[in-house]
This record gives structure tokens, sequence and C-alpha cells, in this order.
């Protein structure tokens, strides 16, 4: 073997040894790229993980705000309108409930105004002989009287204009005395009220 050889053969080694050595150093850096390329992957689908997570829940809260607004609207929509329907038939319900007790009112004034009319065949009293007093009875009817007849008789009338007849304590006190003939007809003579009158003042004497 020539020395030519020999040296075309030791370079040929230190080449291969250089390729190999430049190899290995290309590897390394090869799998460092690797690591800090995944490295950046996985840190870049992270980043992109809580950005949509963050996007969808920005979504799903301005999604609910607006159904809540558009729910609490129909709600309030829907209320507003029952409301104004249950004050219209409660305005129409108290309307119709005070007219009709303003007519009932009204016709039980008339009523007992106008009764001597309805009363008139029924008791067989000449319109004429009815005397309204309202307390504590209406009417005094004196049946008879205008025809003077002997036995005229005096009728105590008490009205009532409601579904219930019964009387109230100083009703009752007169129509129990009537009942128990607790009546008198009394004639008196004002000059002799007024004789009697001043007498007493005299006996009481002067004012100390």
């Amino acid at each position: 073997m020539t020395l030519s050889d020999t040296l075309i053969i030791g370079l040929l080694l230190v080449s291969a040894v250089i390729i190999l050595i430049i190899s290995f150093i290309f590897e390394r850096r090869i799998s460092r790229l690797r690591v800090l390329i995944e490295r950046e992957r996985l840190t870049g689908q992270k980043s992109a993980q809580e950005l949509a997570q963050k996007l969808f829940n920005q979504w799903t809260e301005t999604s609910v705000n607006v159904m809540r607004t558009q729910i609490n609207d129909t709600v309030r929509k829907d209320y507003q309108v029952q409301l104004e329907s249950w004050k219209k038939q409660e305005e129409k319900k108290i309307r119709e409930d005070a007219i009709q007790k303003s007519i009932n009112t009204l016709l039980g004034k008339i009523g007992e105004e106008f009764s001597p009319v309805l009363l008139s065949n029924r008791f067989g009293v000449n319109l004429k002989d009815f005397r309204h007093l309202g307390t504590p009875v209406d009417f005094i009817a004196f049946r008879g009287l205008s025809d003077e007849t002997e036995e005229m008789e005096v009728i105590f009338l008490e009205i009532k204009s409601g579904e219930s007849s019964g009387l109230i304590k100083r009703e009752r006190l007169v129509r129990d005395a009537i009942s128990n003939k607790r009546v008198r007809y009394e004639i008196v003579n004002i000059k002799e009220l007024m004789s009697d009158f001043k007498k007493e003042l005299s006996n009481q004497g002067p004012v100390a």
C-alpha cells in the first residue's frame, strides 16, 4: 500500500468521523427542535382551548341574558295583559254593583215615599188619610177619616225596603205598645198648658 493510499484512507476515516459528529450534533438539535415544537404545539393547543372555552362562556352568558330578557319581557307583557283584563272585569263588576245598589236604594226610597199608593187598596185607606212620620214609624193611616166613618181605624205602618222585615228596638217598642193597647188620645188646652207653666216658674222663685 502506497503512501497516497494511506493518506486517502485516513482522509476518508476522518471525513466519516466528522460526518458522524455532524450527524450526531444535528440529530440532537433536531430532537431539541422536536421537543420545542411539541411544547409549542401543546401550549398553542391549551391556549386555543382556553380561548375557545372563554368564547363559549361569553356566548353562553350572552345567550342566557338575551333569553332571560326575552322571557322577562314575555312574562311582563302577559302579566300586564292579564292585569288589564282583571282590572276591566273588576271595574265592570264594581260599576254594575254600584249601579245595582244605587237602583235598589232609589227604588227603596221611591217605594217608601209612594208606598201609600200601593197600600191604599190593601188596607182600604184613602190616599188623603195617610200621614208620613218617618220615625219611629213611617206612616199613620186613618182609615175612614175622609169618609167620616164612625168606626174609624188608626193603622201604624212601618215600610221595609230590604229583604229582611225585622224591626229595630225602638220600632219593636212602638209595636208592642200598640199591641198591648198602651195608646191614648189626649186633648191639651194651650192656655191651660201656659198657665201651668207660669205657675211652675213662680213656685221656683227668683234664681240666685
